[in-house]
């Protein structure tokens, strides 16, 4: 065991855990192993955040044709489609001359092509995935708002699980949240996938959100504990692309799954696993120390020493702090990540009471705040909007999934390598730009050139992704000690309001000018169809 330099007596009357951390080393094999435990509490809530866009995927559909399609086995793409559902018409039918009887039949002159009529039974395309929950729960058409209601509500879930969870570890433990989160992620995720009608599965997306939220942050906060100065920043970034990778198993996974509930059950059971890191995941030796639990809190720093190859000296662990980082509220993370900038971060910030309101009283704390609001609301809006629109982009929706994901590995390498050479707002300005830039144009592209799209769509999530990682750091540096917390926290809220709108912004893809004419029409009962009915008629004529 190779001994630590010894080190004179601290002269101040607690324990200093960023001197216990320079004997221990910054990242020795102790810290890297808690990281490598908080990583995986960064894989599994991904998984869950991301999966519907193949659980609550919006397969297309048409009308049931009564007299027409088989009750049991209707056949989707079936010929007498063509004289029976209006082109581009999802919600619609022709009208028959004749109500269907037992010896109706299925000819081209039986439906009248100049009047179309409104249907409550769908049939659906189970060429791609078996089921929904747009097809169980028939999210379509007058109900398809209803659809992008689950990512937002995971999104909701996010901000009060944030709020409770984060309060509950700084009360009872690191350990204790990671009890609750696991609990909450996994349980919500199970009951989710039995769930007997979509309100009930809303609720269970609102727990898994809470759940989610809760195990990556206080994973991540724990770990960062432990984590000396030096590395906190590469941990802070890193500590994303395990999420990224989540995000693509989830694609794996529905490449063998196309069940909406054996799915669900897929990315949230695993969650289960990570009750053992009760056992081997260790408690937080700063809010040990904060509750008077001195004694197990050396046995953790003894322990990590004894791996490290070190020996931590007696007087370093005489004494004890009882001051503890929180890991309060929706800012538990970005807490964490506020304190790699800290001038000292062995020293505790100080005690000032600040809010919301002061973060707008000054002309310049103003305009910062408000960009910083702005951008934190602009980053997860583009974020989760456009992982919610990779299965929209044509093509194989697997292989555009899975590489939207991917793409982040290495946007959070670049934003490390280059946040020092250009700095936080040079940085952030250029991806910010390069994002955006490509968003923009790809909108601009036809849909026969697919594969541009996608490229383009790629190069938006990796400047979006690094914008999502530098902005944290970029937050907390720009926001004075005593305005750190309540700046961040605000920050977060306004974020949480980008992650409920993105679902929505991407659904938009499925409302082109022909549904927004239905939903204004749709009290009568009966409507003109559009002239190229008189075409298909004239075509389908003997």
């Amino acid at each position: 065991m190779e001994l630590a330099k010894s080190h004179e007596p601290a002269k101040k009357n607690t324990m200093d855990f960023e001197e216990i951390n320079d004997v221990l080393g910054p990242f020795g094999k102790y810290q890297k192993f808690v990281f490598f435990l908080a990583c995986w509490g960064s894989f599994m809530p991904a998984m869950v955040v991301v999966c519907m866009t193949f659980v609550g995927n919006n397969v297309d559909h048409r009308c049931f044709v009564p007299g027409c399609d088989d009750p049991n086995e209707p056949d989707f793409s079936a010929d007498y489609v063509n004289y029976t559902i209006p082109d581009g018409d999802e919600c619609s039918m022709y009208q028959r001359y004749e109500p269907v009887t037992n010896s109706s039949t299925c000819d081209l002159n039986d439906f009248n092509l100049n009047v179309k009529t409104n249907c409550s039974e769908k049939v659906f395309d189970t060429s791609l995935f078996t089921s929904t929950t747009v097809t169980e729960f028939d999210l379509t058409c007058e109900n398809a708002w209803l659809g992008p209601l689950a990512g937002s509500m995971y999104m909701v879930g996010m901000l009060l699980g944030a709020i409770t969870i984060g309060d509950l570890a700084d009360r009872f433990g690191r350990k204790m949240g990671i009890l609750v989160s696991v609990l909450l992620l996994g349980g919500g995720g199970v009951l989710s996938a039995v769930s007997p009608n979509y309100y009930m599965f809303l609720a269970m997306r609102l727990l898994t959100g809470a759940g989610g939220v809760g195990l990556f942050q206080v994973t991540f906060v724990l770990a960062v504990e432990f984590i000396g100065a030096k590395y906190r920043t590469f941990c802070g970034i890193m500590i994303e692309v395990p999420f990224a990778l989540g995000e693509a198993m989830t694609g794996v996974l529905a490449i063998f799954i196309r069940e909406w509930r054996w799915l669900q059950v897929a990315v949230t059971a695993p969650a289960f696993l990570l009750l053992s890191y009760m056992w081997i995941m260790p408690e937080s030796v700063r809010w040990l120390v904060s509750q008077g639990k001195r004694d197990v809190a050396v046995k953790i720093i003894k322990k990590a020493a004894d791996v490290n190859g070190v020996e931590v000296p007696k007087h370093l662990l005489e004494d004890s702090n009882t001051e503890v980082p929180t890991v309060d509220g929706s800012l538990s993370v970005a807490s964490s990540k506020a304190e790699l900038v800290k001038e000292d971060p062995g020293e505790p910030e100080p005690k000032v009471t600040k809010s919301v309101i002061d973060l707008l009283r000054t002309p310049n704390m103003r305009k910062r705040s408000v960009n910083l609001f702005y951008c934190w609301a602009v980053c997860t809006l583009v974020y989760y909007g456009l992982s919610s629109n990779s299965g929209n982009l044509g093509g194989n929706i697997f292989v555009n999934f899975i590489a939207t994901m991917l793409i982040e590995i290495p946007s959070y390498v670049f934003s490390f390598l280059v946040l020092d050479r250009m700095g936080r707002k040079g940085t952030l300005s250029f991806v910010l730009l390069l994002g955006g830039v490509a968003c923009f144009v790809s909108g601009f592209i036809p849909e026969d050139f697919g594969a541009i799209i996608v490229t383009l769509s790629l190069v938006g999530k990796f400047g979006i992704a690094a914008a999502f990682a530098i902005v944290y750091v970029y937050s907390a540096e720009i926001f004075p000690t005593e305005y750190r917390s309540v700046g961040i926290g605000a920050c977060s809220m306004c974020a949480r309001i980008g992650g409920i709108i993105a679902p929505f912004v991407a659904s938009l893809v499925r409302f082109p000018c022909w549904h927004l004419k239905w939903r204004y029409e749709k009290d009568n009962v009966e409507e003109v169809a559009i002239s190229e009915s008189e075409e298909l008629l004239e075509m389908n004529s003997p």
